[in-house]
């Protein structure tokens, strides 16, 4: 498990907000660690207008297509259009990282909550 977590250098607890939208509170490590690998004109692009990216599912094996963007009035770097979001909870964590041999975003489901389901 400690070769599987050290490869994840960003690691997010889903909120309630996280509905089909990640936002990343820490600017420093998407900069640092995926858009850096991006190179300077995807910096440039990524802050004016979103762009379109494919991303790696780890756990399920398939690759998706995303939305990477910048919201300016919340100064947050967000995910869009996350596949797996509708099936995670609120406490889940989840990782990524920048796969630079397959030039692809990479993303796993680190740790699943404990939840409560409520039948009604």
């Amino acid at each position: 498990m400690d070769n599987k977590t050290s490869l994840w250098k960003i690691r997010k607890i889903l909120t309630e907000k996280s509905d089909g939208w990640l936002d990343f509170d820490n600017n420093n490590d998407i900069e640092n660690h995926i858009l850096r690998s991006l190179g300077e004109s995807i910096i440039s692009r990524v802050k004016k207008d979103s762009i379109k990216i494919k991303i790696d599912d780890y756990d399920t094996g398939s690759q998706h297509e995303v939305t990477f963007g910048y919201n300016h009035e919340s100064d947050t770097y967000y995910i869009g259009s996350l596949w797996r979001l509708k099936e995670l909870a609120a406490g889940d964590e989840i990782g990524l990282f920048y796969d630079s041999i397959s030039k692809n975003l990479c993303f796993s489901v680190l740790k699943q909550a404990k939840s409560c389901l409520i039948k009604k």
